[in-house]
């Protein structure tokens, strides 16, 4: 054997092992910050119909801001990814459902708030008169 290449062989051994070591934890980061904004994104789509779930209630023609609260806050509690629900309605001729939770985060000490309104007008029966 040529002695230059025994020398360049001694000098990369071990090398896959330190790329591997540097490349798993960054794969590693990456993985969990998929993983995370997947969480965030489904606790947002669950405040988004628990808010709208709140105004189908709410905005009927016998519906009431109570009853538009306990819908939502029924819906939010039955997906447990949506922590710590606070629903709030409010408006007159157009109701206003606001849900507010914490998505779960694989950070420990690090929250991810999300909140989600849904808005409508109040049903009403108009009677048909002179335009």
């Amino acid at each position: 054997m040529n002695p230059r290449n025994t020398s360049r062989r001694k000098r990369d051994e071990g090398s896959a092992t330190v790329a591997a070591a540097i490349t798993f934890p960054a794969v590693g980061v990456l993985f969990l910050a998929l993983a995370q904004a997947a969480m965030v994104s489904v606790a947002r789509d669950v405040a988004q119909s628990a808010a709208e779930e709140g105004l189908r209630v709410a905005r009927a023609r016998q519906g009431t801001f109570a009853g538009g609260r306990a819908a939502a806050a029924s819906f939010a509690r039955d997906e447990p990814i949506l922590q710590t629900p606070t629903i709030t309605v409010s408006g007159a001729n157009t109701i206003s459902v606001r849900v507010t939770g914490i998505a779960p985060s694989l950070l420990p000490g690090v929250n991810f708030t999300v909140s989600r309104t849904a808005r409508g007008a109040r049903e009403r029966f108009t009677i048909p008169g002179p335009a």
